[in-house]
């Protein structure tokens, strides 16, 4: 029983802070972005735009492709989309007014985002805890990989939140929240020793699902309304290329 304990101590503690050390290093860099003019925003909101659309088009997806097959991946994102567009309908509860509240969209997309990143989490603690259970340097490297992965993840987030002027607690507590499923995800893996393929699929593009619609829904016309010249444009083709370098560099 205590070995039991040790390795849900263990492989959760390892999962949830590999999670938070990321989200929250990317959460307080955004200070570095904020109060910056408005073309340096824009580029660096299609920048963001570019690099979720990377991660989610060559790593999420293809991952859920090579674990469950298209057509339970285009299921999962269905439904990832089916929970955006009934999130998206509970936050408008006035059109007119989000219409005219650029803070209101801002805290939609950080909403979304933040859901996205923690179902994200759960496969990526599986596959945690189950290399730590069994080796150790293993997982050690992945930690590390992960951590990096959650950087401009919390970029993202904190942009958005410091747009509406959130404290700092909800921005710890943003972070907190977004990396317990990564460790619940990480018991998971080092508790049982063989995890279903097909569950992983779900959870990936279900994730997928979701961060495609914020990115189409708020993030890029975010960065055009923001800054309409070209330099939103060049920051999605930069972030795009970011991400495939960083997919590239990671697997």
């Amino acid at each position: 029983m205590s070995r039991f304990m040790n390795t849900i101590f263990v492989t959760g503690l390892s999962g949830y802070l590999t999670g938070w050390i990321g989200i929250l290093i990317g959460i307080f860099s955004s200070a570095f972005i904020i109060g910056r003019g408005n073309r340096f925003k824009g580029t660096v909101l299609g920048f963001i735009g570019g690099f979720m659309l990377a991660i989610v088009c060559f790593d999420l997806l293809p991952e859920s492709f090579e674990a469950g097959g298209i057509y339970i991946t285009i299921m999962s994102i269905a439904f990832g989309l089916i929970l955006a567009v009934i999130l998206d309908g509970k936050l408008e509860h006035n059109k007119i007014s989000v219409l005219n509240n650029k803070s209101h969209g801002f805290s939609k997309a950080a909403i979304f985002m933040a859901i996205g990143i923690g179902i994200h989490n759960i496969p990526s603690g599986i596959a945690l805890g189950s290399l730590i259970s069994t080796s150790p340097i293993k997982g050690f490297h992945l930690i590390i990989a992960l951590i990096l992965h959650g950087i401009p993840e919390g970029l993202t987030v904190g942009i958005f939140l410091r747009e509406i002027k959130a404290s700092l607690f909800s921005l710890i507590f943003i972070s907190v929240l977004t990396s317990i499923p990564m460790g619940l995800g990480s018991i998971l893996g080092g508790v049982l020793s063989k995890i279903s393929i097909v569950v992983i699929c779900l959870s990936l593009a279900f994730a997928g699902g979701m961060i495609l619609y914020i990115t189409f829904r708020e993030t890029l016309p975010s960065a055009c309304d923001t800054w309409r010249g070209r330099f939103s444009t060049i920051g999605n083709v930069l972030g795009m290329i970011t991400g495939i370098l960083m997919v590239s560099f990671l697997h």
